[in-house]
């Protein structure tokens, strides 16, 4: 990650660049780090620009711990815009808040306005930049100019000192790049394409009239007539970096142990409730849920997470599995020592498991020519885990006898 020293860096010619928006906002867990890492190494530009806000606050250990991570797992440069949420001891670590970066036939001019505002300072390295006017300019800050579609921008009044410096040149003005705001929309704005993204890792919000994306970022590349265009990339783990034998060993074992106790505390939480122990219930939520959160942490850092459509695949194969291999044969064996109780076990959960795999073979056929498939309720019995798909043609459950009461919707 560099630490910006002066305000005029020159740049090699380059194929194209990425912006990532917001990673870390909302705080540096796993989770939310996996997704900024796995835009970082799916990113095709010859360097990153981080749309601000990659730490949740100006706490020291938190951009320690976000440029360690960055630095052992990206191998190109990162440039920093200041974010709202990034302000405080921003320059210790990276430096200069206001600077432009250029080569032959590209001008990006990063600005701060993370407290909505464009000081003296910005609007004076604004206009030096300019003298390095080139075909292709963009202007990149964290919160966006007034648009159509969100009032959370800065006020018209500090637009307008922008718009008054940018004039004699906004034709060349090709991009404006802000982050802030966790979602992604396009507008045009007195001429100028406005790329608003913070897909980077942060929780991604509701925009009116804007269709929430999915995490993602955006590629800048040159066309054959050297004019620079966008693309929006959704992240997908792809490329994430190779984790070595030792640590993906370790890290499987703490998702199954994490996983065990997950389902071990619930359940002595149920117990517990049944014993007229409400305050020991809770205190088995809290630890299940804490568990939950342990273990989905293991299971990104593993880099196991798929798309929507490969999940459906992997989940058809293993429910062939179980009903087909695993509790087939557990039933038998079960059976043959003459053990009951799992036998019984291992019936009510394959019976469920047939329903889950014809439910994922036909949502297979289904994303397969569609990007979603119909939205409809699920019921469970919570007894012996059966799903159900049509609550009105049955009055119990059709596996273990339970009454409709202790069937949940989903």
């Amino acid at each position: 990650m560099e630490k910006i020293n002066r305000e005029d860096i020159e740049l090699n010619l380059i194929n194209g660049f990425t912006f990532v928006g917001d990673p870390g906002c909302d705080g540096l867990g796993v989770e939310i780090m996996s997704i900024f890492n796995a835009a970082c190494h799916e990113a095709a530009g010859d360097f990153l620009l981080i749309g601000g806000d990659i730490v949740p606050n100006g706490t020291n250990r938190f951009y320690e711990s976000v440029i360690a991570m960055a630095d052992a797992a990206i191998n190109k440069p990162v440039y920093m815009l200041a974010g709202n949420h990034d302000t405080l001891n921003y320059e210790a670590f990276f430096g200069r808040k206001n600077y432009f970066l250029y080569n032959s036939n590209l001008l990006i001019v990063v600005l701060d306005n993370s407290k909505r505002m464009f000081s003296q300072e910005s609007l004076d390295l604004l206009r030096r930049a300019l003298i390095y006017e080139r075909d292709n300019i963009v202007i990149a800050f964290h919160i966006p100019p007034p648009n159509m579609f969100i009032k959370n921008s800065v006020s018209m009044e500090e637009w307008e000192k922008i718009l008054n410096i940018i004039s004699p040149v906004q034709k060349k003005v090709k991009y404006i790049l802000c982050g802030h705001i966790h979602s992604y929309f396009e507008d045009n704005v007195n001429g100028i394409k406005l790329i608003a993204t913070g897909g980077g890792g942060a929780r991604i919000e509701e925009v009116h009239d804007v269709e929430k994306p999915y995490y993602h970022f955006v590629e800048f590349t040159f066309d054959s007539s050297g004019q620079l265009q966008h693309k929006y990339k959704p992240v997908s783990f792809s490329k994430a970096c190779n984790i070595a034998v030792p640590v993906r060993d370790a890290l499987e074992r703490a998702f199954v142990g994490e996983c065990q106790a997950y389902m071990r505390y619930r359940l002595y939480a149920e117990d517990a409730l049944k014993s007229n122990k409400p305050g020991l219930a809770k205190l088995f939520l809290a630890a299940s849920d804490s568990e939950f959160y342990h273990a989905r942490n293991f299971y990104y850092a593993m880099n196991k997470f798929k798309s929507s459509s490969e999940a459906v695949s992997e989940s058809v194969i293993n429910e062939g599995e179980e009903v087909n291999v695993t509790y087939l044969d557990g039933l038998n064996m079960s059976q043959h020592h003459g053990a009951g109780l799992a036998a019984y076990a291992f019936e009510d959960a394959r019976s469920a498991e047939v329903i889950h795999l014809r439910l994922f073979e036909e949502a297979e056929q289904i994303l397969s020519i569609a990007s979603d498939i119909p939205e409809k309720q699920y019921f469970t019995c919570t007894s012996c885990g059966y799903t159900i798909t049509d609550i009105n043609k049955i009055t119990a459950c059709p596996v273990c006898g339970a009454p409709l009461d202790k069937i949940s919707c989903s």
